[in-house]
């Protein structure tokens, strides 16, 4: 094993903080110039998606008006975005599955050390993928919603600060539904994680009333996480709607205003939008986390135990 996977992964001769947060930080410090170069890549990629509303705006200002120079610097942005994020997911790829198979090693050494049950490394072993998951999707997800939020408003306060306020208000129904939805995910994912443990003995077992009641079981809890997202889905599309209407219709009535500047602004309400959608899946996913990193510290079964 290597020195990055000691570091990186509790043994049991390491003491380790419980909770999530402290493991998310050992991985981290173990692979931080890895993890430090993509998000590097993801940041520049944004700033150039951050620009390109605008300089969409100005090529069709420039096209107007008979000039290929706004249409010039918009291919030769567009181009350089693609150059960036073609690069970082070629990174990425490298960087987090190599940190995956020294997570998965680790992890199974430690738990088997430890003589947790094979049938629960197994599960846990695959479970560990969420928490590699966290750096290659979740981080990257959060910075993404940054730019889109903050960076979308910023540019708004300069193109149309008339817009604003309409967009602040969609902040409260999305951060009471994300509190809604984080309750649901870690009850829901909780009882999933439980089962999905016992699935090795139960295979082992093939006793068919045993097995077929196991698959029925993952199926329940599958069926109500879907049934959250969809009801988060559709609350939030309705917002969205509401949000990008209102903003057609007050730009569209503001005199003087050519169509590159209605483009630009409307592109930054919809980048806003959407970066507001992600909140809720971002919280679902750090309530997953939370129960795996628990189970990973844990010689036990999980604590939940699931209802028929």
């Amino acid at each position: 094993m290597t020195a990055a996977t000691m570091r990186a992964l509790p043994q049991s001769s390491v003491p380790t903080l419980p909770g999530p947060t402290s493991r998310l930080w050992s991985i981290f410090a173990a692979y931080r110039w890895r993890i430090l170069a993509t998000y590097g890549l993801f940041n520049l990629e944004n700033l150039l998606r951050l620009g390109q509303p605008l300089v969409l705006g100005w090529a069709i200002h420039d096209l107007l008006r008979s000039s290929a120079l706004g249409l010039a610097i918009f291919f030769g942005q567009h181009i350089l975005y693609l150059g960036i994020s073609t690069a970082r997911r070629v990174y990425d790829s490298r960087c987090f599955t190599r940190i995956y198979a020294d997570l998965a090693a680790g992890l199974v050494l430690d738990q088997r050390g430890r003589e947790v049950e094979v049938s629960r490394v197994a599960a846990r072993s695959s479970l560990s993928r969420e928490i590699v998951d966290f750096f290659e999707r979740d981080v990257v997800v959060v910075i993404y919603v940054l730019y889109s939020v903050f960076g979308a408003l910023a540019m708004l306060c300069w193109a149309d600060p008339m817009l604003v306020p309409w967009c602040l208000t969609l902040l409260l129904p999305a951060y009471l539904l994300s509190r809604w939805v984080g309750h649901q995910s870690l009850l829901l994912n909780g009882r999933l994680n439980d089962q999905l443990e016992r699935e090795v003995e139960i295979i082992e077992r093939a006793q068919p009333n045993e097995v077929r009641g196991h698959f029925d079981l993952i199926r329940r809890w599958r069926i109500a996480l879907s049934d959250r997202d969809a009801c988060s889905f559709g609350v939030l599309e309705s917002l969205i709607f509401v949000a990008m209407a209102a903003a057609l219709v007050q730009t569209c009535a503001r005199p003087g205003l050519d169509p590159g500047t209605i483009v630009a602004v409307l592109g930054y309400v919809l980048m806003y939008v959407n970066g507001i959608v992600y909140v809720p899946l971002l919280v679902q996913q750090f309530s997953r986390l939370r129960d795996i990193s628990r189970r990973m510290q844990s010689k036990s079964p999980g604590s939940w135990e699931p209802q028929a």
